[in-house]
Parts: structure tokens; C-alpha cells; sequence
């Protein structure tokens, strides 16, 4: 299979020209009258060296300077933009720190242009710095009264361009997205706490990529690596607010030298994919980490770099100044906006270029809204969601569609809502091509064990058959318990309410201390995992809960730069803990569903029936079994070569169940009541009844 060449160039930002060796400048902004381009020696704590007017053509400005000027083969290039429109006009006599040509802070058209303040750029593929890095407090790059006059520029955090080398990454093999196994993780989490150099990075999850081999993991979801301000707002540590699409978070490399971030993840993606595991990347394109209002004055915002240069375009204006922020975050991107959509494929094809096989994307309810302007008008066939595919398949980046088959492309994963607005909760309404995280397997499966009044042996079918109440296409669903938002898996299974250190968080997840019976607790959380694995759709885990890492009971650990993230694989080693022991169970787990890929074959659905606890088909005409919550028994029997039974109690008493006929006899192989069972082998031969006990749930094989 033929690799990837992984390049750096993108249409606009900064590119290396070699047909004429200079270094090309361009710059989108349709409501803009004005730009200059200025190039600085130094990131911080100087003037710059040269100053260029753009020339506008359309909506792109650009200029072009020789390399043999800024030999940025050699070394970084420092720039960013001062920009000129309706609410601030251009005149030859403006000094920087002065106010000729000021005419208003924003006008009802949302244009927010101050030339005072230097603006990155969003195609930039680094920023030399962040913003709390120099002016802790922010207020540098504010428009408030106070500070509109500032001048930015010597601390204002610049673009950086180095030209990399082309680097070659080898590719994965196409395999059906159904047969992944998604782990999710924050990168520093993942080896922070291992005696290693290069602990927290990049390249220490380069070299940790054998071991989640083994762990079972076939792709690792990334909590954003975009750049983002680690001191912004309280703290932040997951990255949730985003400061450019093109560029890696400086801190997350181990050489933190300008111009070596694209080659420490080309490094890490490269050895993922020689261990067969693919790469995708959690981006936030619902709002950005700038342009929030200060004390919610529409006078006083925050102006890095979209503000700046198109404040109009790329944000949700009221004309009164507000920014709507459904998101939660200050503000909402404007991705119906086709300029902000080409910036959104422009970033996912150099992703995809840098060898990035699939992409989850939050909150992105926002993307099936059609409107530029404030209005909530949803159409999953005439939107942002709706474009990418055709937009991405123009510059020849496939979107796999059928998740059954084996083909060669990306996958896009939507998190289907947003925080706030009208019909913001789109599960199930993506376009075919989208895969989606659904929270209604999570909430089912934790009920198995901790609401089981909750819920009915349909419920629990329809998540075992991948969700077809909601779904189109059911294999579209990614199962899961528990992500970065709220509890861990242990957490939600030893905690009745959030602990008091968390910030924010929510106090409605579905969670219970089972009376502090840390064996119940055990048997549970193996119940769930088995939901989680068999289950139709793409399962996916936290990394951490592999070792049943826990937070404490905080279920917001958004800014929690420590111990609280971590994951702790010292604890692991000890053979009598129970982080050894789900270890071993959920790693043997993922194995026996490698072993039988019926779980995840498009004939799965008609491979199934489904029986009562007397081993009888259960009738699907049967009502009064499927929707009564007192019906405790379910019994899935997988048709295959070689039958699979599993059975679930989710009462409190003992079911003395019947297997179903077989020419064959059974074998159990997994009763999660059992705690020494860790290996989902064959074991004793079982004759036609079995006592299920109370809350577990069984698998049974045939034997030879």
C-alpha cells in the first residue's frame, strides 16, 4: 500500500512558492478594506522589520516575499496581520496606539476591526505563544475603553512558519469501521505518569503506541491537540477552545523548538500506523477560543485573530454587539458561512495529509444549522454536515460511508448536539456518511445495573441492535459508557452525586455507589462493559477505564492539570487490584470480539433471536414481555457457525434459566457474578439449565 507523503502547504495562511522561492501571503476577509502584513525577527518584545500593504483581489488579500529574505528553510518567520474595515477606516496618517480612522468598537453589520490590535493568522500551522504567556490578565487584547487604543503587536501572539521537510507516514490497511476499537484519551494523560523522557507528548505516545497494540485499541480519539490557552478562563487543560485549526499545541511536543510540532506528530501518527492503529483527532468547530465578551459588554471583547480580520463572517452576530454562543463558550462559529466552511475542509484535508484517519467533532449539532445569520434553522440535507463530503471528495479525501465494508477514506464522528438554542439534540439526524456518539446506548447501559426499573427488554434490545429507533442506518451508532464529559466508568459506579471540587459538571448522569458493595460494584461494571462490546455499532472506551481510573467523583475535569487526568498504570501491576483485574478482563474482552466478527458483520441483525428465560423464541408481537419493565431476562442467541448465547439478569433474585436447543452442547465461557473469570474461554460444559444470578449476565459458545 502506497504511503502517505505528508506536506505542509494549505491554499491560504503562509506557503513556500518553488516555482518563484518566495514565500506566499494570503488572507481571506470579505468585509476588510485594509490589511498589512507584518514580519517580525524576534516572537516577542520587538518592532517589526517590515511592513507590506496586501492587494486585494475578491476576497483574498496576499503579497509574496522572496525567501532569500526570510529563509524560512532555516529558520521561523514571525507575522501577523493589522486590518482595516467599515467600523475603523483606513488613513495614511494612523500610528498603532492612536484612534484616526476609529469610528466604532462594532457596528450592526458585526464587523469588530482594530488595527491596534495585531491579528494571527488562521491558517498559521504554529503561534509562537499564547496570550496569558505575556499579559496574564488579558487585557492587552481587549477593546473595553480602556484598552481599544492599545498597541499589541510587540506581545500579540504571532503566526510562526518554518517550511518542514515532506515526511513519509506509512498507511493502515482499509478495514470496516465497524470493527473498531475507538480508545479515547488526552494525550498527556496517556503517559504522563510513565518513567519515560518524553512523558506527556507526542513522542511519548509514539512510544507508547505497542502497548495500546495490546491493549486492544485499533484508533485513538485525541482530545483536541490544536493550540489552545492552557491559562485562559480559570484554566483550561482539555482544550475545548481553540486558537487555530492548523496548529499543534506547543506543549504537547517534547522539542518545543519553532518549527518541530508538525514533525513530533508526523513521528507519532507514523508509528501508530505501523502498529495498525489509526489516528482521529477531536476538533471544535463550533466556537473559537477568542472573541468572548468581558462582563458581557458588547464594547469589551477579546480580539486575537477571527475578530480581527472578519469578526462578520466567522461568528453568529446579534446586531447589538452579542455574540450568540449556543456552544457555551462566548461564541458560535459560522460554519454556514462558505468561506468558514472552506476553512474547515482546508484543516481536515492537511490532517488528513499529515496521515489523520478520522475526525470527531464537538458539539456538532452546529454544523447541520443552513443559516449565516442567528437563526436556529436545522437541515441535515442543506448544510455544513451535508457539504463535507462532496467538498472533501474535490480534494480527493474520501468520507467512508458504509461502515460494513472495507474501504479506503476517513470517517467523520459527530457528537450530535450542542449546549444550548432550539433543537440542539440531533441524535440520529446526520447524514448517512456521519457515524454518531450515542447517548442512548450510554444511559441504557448504565441502567442495566444501576436504574434497571429504568428500562425494558426492548431498550436493551434496541441497543444491542444498534439503535435502529434512532438510527437510519444502525451501524452508524459508536457505543460507549463514559467519555472525557462526566464520570468515569469507575466513577459513575461509585458515586451518587459529583464531588465538590468539580467546576461545572452535571448533576443529572446516571450514576450509583451500589451501597458501597465494592463487589456488586466489580460484577456491574463487567455487565456493562459486555453491553458495551456486543453491542451493534463502533464501541468506544476511555483509555483510562481499561484500569478503572478514577477522578474522585469529579465529573468536569476540564481544568485539571494533574493527578485527577493522569492515568495511573502503576496501579495496574498489582495482581489483587481491580485495575489488574479489568485490565485482563476488558483486554480478553476486546479479544473474543476480534475472535468472533459477527458482532460487527452487516448480516449480525439477521443472525440474531432473541428468547425468554425458558429458552422459547420471544414473540416480537409479544408487547407484554418487550416493553414491561419487570421483565428482567434477556437472551440474545448469535446464529453463527458457532452459536453464541447471552444471557442478562437484571433483577435481584436468581433466574434459573434454559438454553436454547443446540446440536451441540454449551460452554460457558464468561459469567460476570464469577470475579476469577477473567478470560472468556471455554470452561465447563453446561446441560440445558443454568442459574443466573442476580444483576449479571452470561456467555455461553458451543463446544466441539
Amino acid at each position: 500500500m502506497q504511503n502517505i507523503i505528508a506536506k505542509d502547504n494549505t491554499p491560504l495562511g503562509a506557503n513556500y512558492n518553488e516555482a518563484t522561492q518566495c514565500v506566499d501571503f494570503k488572507l481571506f476577509s470579505k468585509n476588510a478594506d485594509v490589511v498589512k502584513l507584518l514580519i517580525f525577527d524576534e516572537p516577542q518584545n520587538a518592532d517589526a522589520v517590515m511592513i507590506l500593504n496586501m492587494k486585494k483581489e475578491g476576497d483574498i488579500f496576499s503579497t509574496s516575499i522572496k525567501d532569500y529574505i526570510l529563509n524560512c528553510k532555516e529558520k521561523p518567520v514571525y507575522y501577523g496581520f493589522r486590518v482595516f474595515g467599515d467600523n475603523w477606516v483606513y488613513n495614511e496618517k494612523f500610528v498603532p496606539g492612536g484612534e484616526i480612522g476609529f469610528i466604532s468598537k462594532f457596528d450592526k453589520n458585526g464587523n469588530r476591526f482594530n488595527p491596534n490590535k495585531l491579528a494571527y493568522d488562521p491558517y498559521t500551522k504554529e503561534l509562537s505563544h499564547l496570550p496569558t504567556d505575556v499579559n496574564p490578565g488579558g487585557t492587552m487584547f481587549r477593546s473595553g475603553a480602556k484598552f481599544h487604543l492599545t498597541d499589541s503587536a510587540k506581545l500579540a501572539p504571532k503566526s510562526v512558519y518554518f517550511k518542514n521537510k515532506d515526511f513519509e507516514i506509512p498507511k493502515v490497511a482499509p478495514r470496516p469501521f465497524l470493527s473498531e476499537i475507538i480508545g479515547e484519551v488526552h494525550i498527556k494523560d496517556l503517559t504522563q505518569n510513565l518513567p519515560m523522557k518524553e512523558k506527556g507528548t507526542f513522542l511519548g505516545a509514539k512510544n507508547f503506541a505497542s502497548n495500546l497494540k495490546e491493549l486492544g485499541i485499533t484508533m485513538v480519539e485525541f482530545l483536541p491537540l490544536n493550540e489552545f490557552d492552557s491559562k485562559q478562563a480559570g484554566g483550561n487543560y482539555w482544550g475545548y477552545m481553540p486558537l487555530g485549526y492548523f496548529s499543534l499545541k506547543r506543549s504537547y511536543a517534547y522539542d518545543k523548538s519553532y518549527g518541530n510540532l508538525l514533525n513530533e506528530f508526523r513521528q507519532m501518527t507514523a508509528e501508530f500506523h505501523k502498529n495498525d492503529i489509526k489516528v482521529c483527532l477531536d476538533m471544535v468547530y463550533n466556537h473559537t477560543g477568542e472573541a468572548g465578551l468581558i462582563n458581557h459588554d458588547p464594547n469589551d471583547a477579546t480580539l486575537l485573530s477571527y475578530a480581527l480580520i472578519d469578526n462578520a463572517s466567522y461568528y453568529k452576530n446579534f446586531e447589538n454587539g452579542y455574540y450568540r454562543s449556543n456552544s457555551g463558550c462566548g461564541n458560535d462559529f459560522n460554519p454556514s458561512n462558505k468561506e468558514v466552511l472552506d476553512l474547515i475542509v482546508d484543516s481536515l484535508v492537511f490532517w488528513v495529509n499529515q496521515g489523520v484517519d478520522a475526525f470527531r467533532f464537538d458539539l456538532a449539532a452546529a454544523l447541520l444549522e443552513c443559516s449565516e445569520s442567528c437563526e436556529e434553522i436545522y437541515n441535515s440535507m442543506d448544510s455544513a454536515a451535508a457539504r463535507l463530503k462532496d467538498k472533501l471528495k474535490e480534494r480527493g479525501v474520501n468520507v467512508v460511508e458504509d461502515f460494513t465494508k472495507a474501504d479506503d477514506g476517513i470517517i467523520l464522528i459527530a457528537e450530535p448536539w450542542t449546549c444550548g438554542g432550539k433543537c440542539c439534540y440531533q441524535l440520529g439526524n446526520f447524514p448517512s456518511f456521519w457515524a454518531e456518539w450515542n447517548d442512548i446506548s450510554r444511559d441504557t447501559i448504565r441502567k442495566l445495573t444501576l436504574r434497571p426499573d429504568e428500562i425494558t427488554p426492548n431498550q436493551i434490545r434496541n441497543v444491542f441492535e444498534g439503535t435502529p429507533s434512532v438510527f437510519k442506518g444502525n451501524e452508524k451508532s459508536i457505543n460507549y459508557i463514559a467519555s472525557h464529559d462526566g464520570f468515569t466508568l469507575f466513577d459513575l459506579n461509585n458515586f451518587t452525586r459529583k464531588s465538590s471540587s468539580t467546576s461545572g459538571g452535571s448533576d443529572w448522569e446516571i450514576s450509583g455507589d451500589y451501597s458501597g458493595d465494592n463487589v456488586l460494584r466489580e460484577k456491574a461494571i463487567r455487565k456493562q462493559l459486555i453491553f458495551l462490546f456486543l453491542s451493534f455499532g463502533t464501541p468506544m472506551i476511555q483509555i483510562a477505564d481499561i484500569i478503572m481510573h478514577t477522578k474522585n467523583g469529579n465529573n468536569n475535569s476540564y481544568n485539571k492539570d494533574d493527578a485527577t487526568n493522569y492515568i495511573n498504570w502503576q496501579k495496574a501491576v498489582h495482581k489483587d487490584g481491580i485495575e489488574k483485574r479489568m485490565l485482563t478482563y476488558t483486554t480478553n474482552l476486546i479479544r473474543f470480539l476480534k475472535d468472533n466478527p459477527i458482532f460487527k458483520s452487516k448480516y449480525f441483525l439477521s443472525k440474531v433471536t432473541y428468547h425468554y428465560d425458558n429458552a422459547d423464541i420471544a414473540d416480537d408481537k409479544n408487547m407484554g414481555y418487550w416493553t414491561n419493565h419487570d421483565d428482567i431476562f434477556f437472551g440474545a442467541l448469535v446464529n453463527t457457525d458457532k452459536k453464541i448465547y447471552i444471557a442478562s439478569n437484571k433483577g435481584g433474585a436468581n433466574i434459573n434459566m434454559t438454553l436454547p436447543k443446540t446440536d451441540k452442547n454449551w460452554k460457558i465461557i464468561m459469567d460476570t457474578s464469577n470475579l476469577d473469570c477473567l478470560d472468556f474461554k471455554e470452561k465447563e460444559q453446561i446441560n440445558s439449565n443454568y442459574s443466573l444470578e442476580p444483576n449479571s449476565a452470561a456467555i455461553f459458545v458451543e463446544g466441539n
